[in-house]
């Protein structure tokens, strides 16, 4: 099991605090996953296409799409404020994906 290791860290940085809804799965080839994690700066025709799902609601709840690779066991979660890119971005294991809002086989490239 890994874990990322903050260097002097505040509780903000390690203790997940914000509640999110994942909209829909983006399964990448791996290369292109793997692309991605190099350059999440990057703009990406993935997140273009779907950036009407990601935004903040009323009660503070991260509506965010769910990027991932087939045979890996985790993603990024990805909140785009409107933009290409993953302005905003969260790790995620695939175990803790239980519920998605949109039908995600269709979302595979």
């Amino acid at each position: 099991m890994k874990v990322k290791f903050e260097r002097k860290a505040f509780k903000e940085q390690i203790v997940p605090e914000d509640d999110f809804v994942i909209e829909t799965v983006v399964e990448l080839p791996i290369k292109e996953f793997n692309k991605f994690l190099d350059d999440m700066l990057g703009d990406y025709k993935f997140i273009e296409e779907r950036k009407h799902l990601m935004y903040v609601d009323r009660d503070n709840v991260w509506h965010a799409i769910y990027v991932t690779a087939k045979d890996i066991d985790y993603g990024i979660l990805v909140q785009s404020e409107g933009y290409g890119y993953a302005r905003y971005s969260a790790f995620l294991r695939r175990c803790h994906v239980v519920e998605v809002r949109h039908d995600w086989k269709k979302n595979i490239p």
